[in-house]
């Protein structure tokens, strides 16, 4: 047996299907990463590995975040390398279901985590983003529990350091256009830092809710006139140097001294 079927082998010995979904997802993340790809993982696995959390039947969605999947490399690398059931992008391995979706829509790349694990590191979609959706979906149009919940869970794990939060890209994001949640987010953190707060877990690292940014007072400084610069000030001037004193004259020689060179020159 050759090093993939061995690790197929130990990956449908795990019971439990989060850790056998992850444990697929970083194989499957090293087979293409020989072949230029570097895949990212999204949807639920992503969100259970931030929140904690299991789903019921798990389920592996990824995506290229670097290269270019081709339906040539998917079945090769599916079919011919990890004996999977399905086509092109969708199908079944060591009782996982698998979906390809091409490109990832991740607007903050950079903020991407890596997760190690025995057959290799993959990548999580940022949890930023997820936050932003779970919160979005909890509000709007009408009120969704599930959502909320999920949106409370992510944000109380950032809050006690069970994962990093970038609480700047959280923002920003939240006050994006596509997603106007900004003063829902105030209100689902602070009330996730009293939960927080109440069960005893450890404190934001980043310490008490702040306000949100005032975006209109943004605005307004941005658009305000520049002031004039005043007018600089001469300096003052700067005095010549001081004259160096004259030389001291030679002393004249002694008398004795004069009469001995006198000597001397006569005697030439």
């Amino acid at each position: 047996m050759g090093r993939i079927d061995d690790a197929l082998l130990s990956l449908e010995q795990l019971e439990d299907g989060t850790e056998r979904a992850l444990q697929l997802a970083g194989l499957i993340s090293t087979l293409f990463k020989i072949k230029g790809v570097a895949l990212i993982v999204t949807g639920r696995l992503a969100f259970d590995s931030y929140a904690n959390t299991a789903a019921p039947e798990p389920e592996l969605e990824l995506a290229a975040l670097a290269g270019k999947l081709s339906p040539r490399m998917l079945q090769e690398i599916m079919a011919g390398q990890l004996h999977a059931e399905g086509a092109i992008d969708r199908w079944k391995a060591v009782g996982i279901p698998i979906r390809f979706l091409g490109e990832t829509g991740a607007t903050y790349r950079g903020v991407c985590r890596d997760f190690m694990t025995d057959h290799g590191v993959v990548k999580l979609i940022p949890a930023e983003e997820i936050t932003v959706e779970r919160i979005l979906a909890a509000v709007y149009p009408v009120p969704n529990p599930v959502a909320h919940e999920e949106a409370r869970q992510l944000l109380i794990n950032a809050l006690t350091d069970a994962f990093h939060m970038d609480w700047g890209v959280l923002q920003t994001l939240c006050h994006q256009p596509e997603y106007r949640v900004g003063e829902e987010l105030a209100q689902l953190r602070a009330q996730a830092k009293q939960e927080a707060d109440a069960l005893g877990l450890s404190t934001d690292h980043i310490g008490e809710s702040g306000p949100m940014p005032d975006l209109e007072a943004i605005r307004a400084e941005a658009s305000a006139p520049a002031e004039a610069s005043p007018e600089p000030v001469a300096p003052p001037p700067v005095p010549p140097p001081a004259e160096e004193p004259p030389a001291p004259k030679p002393a004249a020689p002694s008398s004795a001294t004069q009469r001995a060179m006198d000597a001397i020159i006569d005697g030439m």
